[in-house]
This record gives structure tokens, sequence and C-alpha cells, in this order.
């Protein structure tokens, strides 16, 4: 372990006193702020409308909505915005600490030297990946911290639950990164240089993020037939027309609709069951909005079980309930990748 430790500290420096590091983090950063001001922005909206509606059903109770009363914006809404771009950035962040950290040393020879020395192969690897580790940690460190207190420079004070969900997404953005740092150290190990490592990087990074989804939204709908006709667009026709529609028309046009819509999603989930990318998205959904409820799928979800609006309230360990089986996904994920770049290396002939 004093081997280990010694390694990661110097990998963990090495990575956040470097130029690349603070690039990309930079880079990272000014992107997040742009998203909250654009959330704070739309919140500080939402807020105002609240407190007029509010305003006229206290002055006018009759006028009272069917619903009753609105709802109060979350300020969890800022970090909604936030999420969207952590899909994308914070997976480049991971593979640029990643893709050159055996590669690299091959390039320069220094591998081999530091083998040469009374050395374990497994303190270099096990080091070099928690050292890696460690710079993501600090950056979404850095990140949490920026966040909260530009909130609070605003006036914009979390609750003691909403405080809890910011930093239950920080920590799951950071395991989400864990797993793309994973997959650069493994195609790192596997690479004979830097430019094949981060080229196999990018195209499973691509592959697993962007064109399994697509093509399982594609097979999907080829395997489920002719899509049948979307309720609400049946709703529209049939008034347009001066008719009316029964309930029962109504709930056999949802169920066809519905079975439909089950086969295109089962296909799709297979799919993408793998991509980290998609298991963020939906744990960060569960996790960003208290106000969710797990139901049945409804036109434009993108899993089995979508999560839709409600005004009973769900507990962060509710909310991860409903998502266990992506909680699982980001878990195993970045093992399976580190067990591959942790046997490799073991074995590999370096001369």
């Amino acid at each position: 372990m004093a081997g280990i430790s010694v390694v990661a500290k110097k990998e963990f420096f090495d990575h956040v006193m470097g130029k690349k590091f603070m690039v990309i983090l930079a880079i990272l950063m000014i992107i997040s702020l742009l998203a909250m001001q654009q959330g704070v922005e739309s919140y500080n909206k939402q807020l105002d409308s609240y407190k007029e509606r509010t305003a006229e059903v206290e002055e006018h109770p009759e006028g009272m909505p069917p619903g009753g009363m609105p709802e109060k914006p979350s300020m969890l809404f800022v970090f909604q915005m936030m999420s969207m771009l952590f899909g994308i950035l914070g997976a480049i962040l991971a593979i640029a600490i990643g893709f050159n950290l055996i590669s690299g040393e091959k390039e320069s020879g220094s591998l081999k030297s530091l083998l040469s020395h009374p050395v374990f192969r497994d303190t270099i690897i096990n080091g070099k990946a928690l050292g890696g580790m460690g710079a993501l940690a600090f950056a979404m460190l850095v990140m949490t911290l920026l966040s909260i207190g530009i909130l609070m420079m605003l006036g914009l004070m979390p609750t003691g639950d909403e405080f809890v969900r910011i930093l239950v997404f920080m920590g799951f953005t950071l395991l989400f990164m864990f797993s793309f740092f994973a997959i650069a150290l493994m195609c790192s190990t596997i690479a004979k240089n830097s430019t094949r490592a981060i080229t196999y990087t990018l195209v499973i990074f691509i592959v697993i993020s962007f064109v399994m989804p697509i093509a399982g939204s594609f097979v999907g709908m080829r395997l489920a037939g002719d899509m049948p006709e979307y309720p609400g667009m049946a709703r529209q026709e049939i008034n347009k027309s001066g008719g009316g529609i029964s309930e029962e028309e109504q709930a056999r046009i949802q169920e066809e609709f519905q079975e439909w819509w089950d086969k295109v999603i089962g296909v799709q989930e297979m799919f993408s069951i793998g991509d980290p990318k998609s298991n963020f998205e939906k744990v960060s959904s569960a996790v960003l909005n208290p106000g969710l409820q797990s139901s049945s799928v409804s036109f434009g979800s993108s899993s089995t079980t979508m999560i839709t609006g409600s005004r009973a309230e769900t507990s962060i360990f509710e909310a991860l309930g409903m998502v266990w089986k992506n909680l699982l996904v980001l878990l195993v994920f970045p093992v399976i990748m580190f067990a591959i770049a942790y046997v490799k290396f073991m074995r590999m002939d370096i001369r």
C-alpha cells in the first residue's frame, strides 16, 4: 500500500499541475457557469410566475386552477441544466486524463526503466488508476464548491434535501466520469502508443454513447412494426371533425400505442444497457427531480420506467430505488474496464 500511495500521489500532482488538465478544467468550469446562468434565469422566471399565480389565487380563490395551487419551482432546476453538459464534458475530461497513462510511459521508455526497479506491476497500475481518479475527484470537488458558492452569492440557499441531492448528483457524476476514465485506461494499456489509445477510446465513446442508442431506436421501431395512432393525435382529429371520443375508444388507442412503445423501448434498452451516458442521464433525472414518480412509459420516454411529474415528492432513497439498475451499471462498468486493463498490464511483455 505504501508503494501504491507513492505512485498515486505522483500521478495526482502530475495531473492537477499539468497544462492539459488545467485547460480542460477551465473549459468545463466556463461552460458549467454558462449553464448555471441559464438555469438561474429560468428558475427566477419560474419563481416570479409562481408568485404571480399564487397572488392571483389568494385574491380570487374561485379562479384556482383545476390542479390546485401552483407548485413552487425547485432550485435543482439549475443543476438539471448542468447535467446535460456533464454527459459530454465529464467524459472528455476523464478520457483526457486516462488515455496516455500507460501508452505514454511505453512511448517514452520510462515504463521499462520503472519496472527494472524492485516494484510490483500491480503497484504501478493501481497507483496510476488511483492518481487519475483522485484528479477527477479534485475537479468535481472544485465544481461542487464553485456551484454552491455561486448560488449562495446569488441569494439562492438550498434546503437540506436539495443540498443532499446536489451532493448525490455530483457524486454520481464523478462515478460516471470514472467509467470513461476506465475505458481510456484500458485502451492505454492495450494500444501500442497514445495516438492509437485516444483513437480507440473515442471510437468506443462514440459507439456506446451515440451509435448504439440510435441503432436501438431504429431496430426497435422496425421490429415493433408500424406505429399506431398516437392518442393525442387521435383526439385532435376527432375534435376537428366535430365528433367525440368515448372512454373505451380512448383506452383502446392508448393501450395499442403503449404496447407498440413498450416493444420499441425494450429493444432500445438492450442496445444502451452498457452505455454510462444513458444510465447517468436517468440517474441524474431521478435525483434532481424530487417531485417525480415512477410510472408507465409515455411518448418520448427513453426508458421502460419513465419518470413523470407528480405533486407527491419522493425522498432521495425512493428516487435511487427507481433507477437502481442504472446505478448498478455505473458501478459495474468501470470495474470491468479496469479489470481488463489490470490483466493486460500484468501480462504485458515490456522489452
